[in-house]
């Protein structure tokens, strides 16, 4: 049996087309825009996004301090001028900087949203479930490789490393995040990041060639430090 049209990944049905995905208008029958929703959903779940933030944007991002509105109004800039510039110019990113729970995976996710919205390839990654991922490629029965991973990773558009500096330290740990960094630095690629650390403690956790990399690539944002999560409790 045909499954019925949902809307924005939920299980109402939608109530232009009563599940049908198709709609009569005076020119015939045209596709619902409830399956464009539904495919832009399947895109966000492709980009890995976790369904806890499957609806995270800059509208429902409740901006009460007048930092937090800065920091909405440069994130709307970053996505009317993302990939805009000269072909000769750098990629520009974000580095999202700040105590845990001040909001800076709301405003990462809500610009990843847009930006694949927009038609562009983008992707998420948690950096310790990143490299949880990347362990579990060494099992022989793992269907990717770790080249798997770090290809895609490379070629987005756009990357969200989220917690960078969450991560237990090791050499390999390390080196392949700098393979990453680098790797996107290399093809002039995006990367959004964010960070409960200071430059510093970045340093120290993952060393001084990853950050001196991300200074160049990532325009800074510090975000107040109010515990956000915890104001908009429901």
């Amino acid at each position: 049996m045909k499954s019925k049209a949902k809307t924005k990944g939920q299980n109402e049905v939608c109530p232009k087309c009563e599940g049908r995905g198709y709609v009569d208008t005076d020119t015939g029958v045209v596709p619902c825009e409830c399956l464009g929703e539904q495919q832009l959903q399947a895109k966000y779940r492709d980009a890995r996004i976790p369904p806890r933030f499957l609806n995270k944007s800059l509208d429902n991002f409740q901006a009460v301090t007048a930092e937090h509105k800065h920091i909405v109004t440069f994130a709307k800039q970053f996505l009317k001028t993302f990939r805009s510039v000269a072909p000769d110019q750098p990629a520009k990113g974000l580095l999202l900087m700040g105590r845990e729970g001040c909001g800076k995976t709301h405003i990462a996710v809500a610009i990843l949203r847009e930006i694949i919205r927009k038609g562009y390839s983008g992707l998420y990654w948690n950096v310790p479930e990143l490299f949880l991922e990347l362990r579990r490629t060494m099992n022989e029965q793992s269907d990717e490789t770790e080249a798997d991973l770090f290809d895609e990773a490379r070629e987005v558009d756009l990357l969200v490393l989220d917690d960078l500096g969450a991560e237990k330290t090791s050499e390999y740990v390390t080196d392949r995040l700098y393979v990453l960094i680098n790797g996107r630095y290399e093809y002039d690629k995006a990367t959004l990041v964010t960070t409960n650390r200071s430059l510093k403690e970045l340093q120290q956790q993952v060393g001084p060639r990853i950050v001196s990399r991300l200074c160049e690539m990532c325009v800074p944002i510090e975000f107040p430090p109010e515990d956000y999560r915890m104001r908009h409790l429901r």
